[in-house]
């Protein structure tokens, strides 16, 4: 009976761990002090406020890792005269071969109804300095923009800088507006050795060409 309820047990420990490593990263995780590994770059220090109509248990929204950047996918989301709003912030530190010299936004945004519209805005800044920004929105009435990028001078390698950034829903009344996921992409500088293999792979590829040819 005893090994019965030891098994038992240990099954149920098993399935814990199983179902917290199945439920990936969240918001919840990042917000408590994780931090994301990209691409060579350390996505670190998240902060998250939450207010209005958005969900507030962070646990509900998940954070996939993209080649380039991540993906927030979760319900941002207002009806009939609501509004809501999400700040999130985080740092983003460069690896010793990892300069960033721009960064990409998008998200799939939708509006219905008079005075509804979904808003992703994001601001860049350094030592105290900005960057850049970057929107993405979709308005009732067809105005929208999916994708939006910032560009500026390359960060050199153990260089930081924050993203703040701002997801808006907002719903005239027998209105809606959603936002299902927020894409974050990320364009590094290649090291100067892949630059140099690049360039001898494609003078191969010419010279073979060239005999071909002949």
């Amino acid at each position: 009976m005893r090994i019965g309820k030891a098994v038992l047990g240990l099954s149920a420990a098993l399935l814990l761990v199983l179902g917290g490593s199945a439920r990936g990263t969240t918001l919840a995780d990042l917000a408590g002090g994780q931090s994301l590994t990209v691409g060579g770059l350390t996505l670190s220090d998240f902060t998250v406020t939450v207010d209005g109509s958005v969900n507030p248990n962070l646990a509900d929204y998940k954070v996939l890792s993209l080649s380039d950047g991540f993906r927030i996918a979760g319900g941002f989301a207002a009806v009939d005269a609501e509004q809501g709003d999400m700040l999130l912030s985080y740092k983003v530190s460069a690896g010793t071969s990892n300069p960033v010299e721009d960064i990409r936004l998008a998200f799939n945004g939708m509006a219905a109804g008079s005075h509804s519209g979904a808003n992703v805005m994001e601001t860049l800044s350094a030592n105290g300095s900005s960057l850049g920004s970057a929107s993405v929105f979709a308005v009732a009435g067809g105005m929208n923009q999916l994708v939006s990028t910032a560009n500026f001078p390359p960060l050199m390698s153990g260089d930081t800088f924050t993203v703040d950034k701002d997801i808006l829903v907002k719903a005239g009344d027998g209105g809606m507006a959603t936002i299902s996921f927020i894409d974050q992409e990320f364009s590094v500088v290649p090291e100067p050795g892949s630059l140099v293999l690049l360039g001898c792979g494609l003078a191969g590829l010419f010279t073979f060409g060239r005999r071909r040819g002949a």
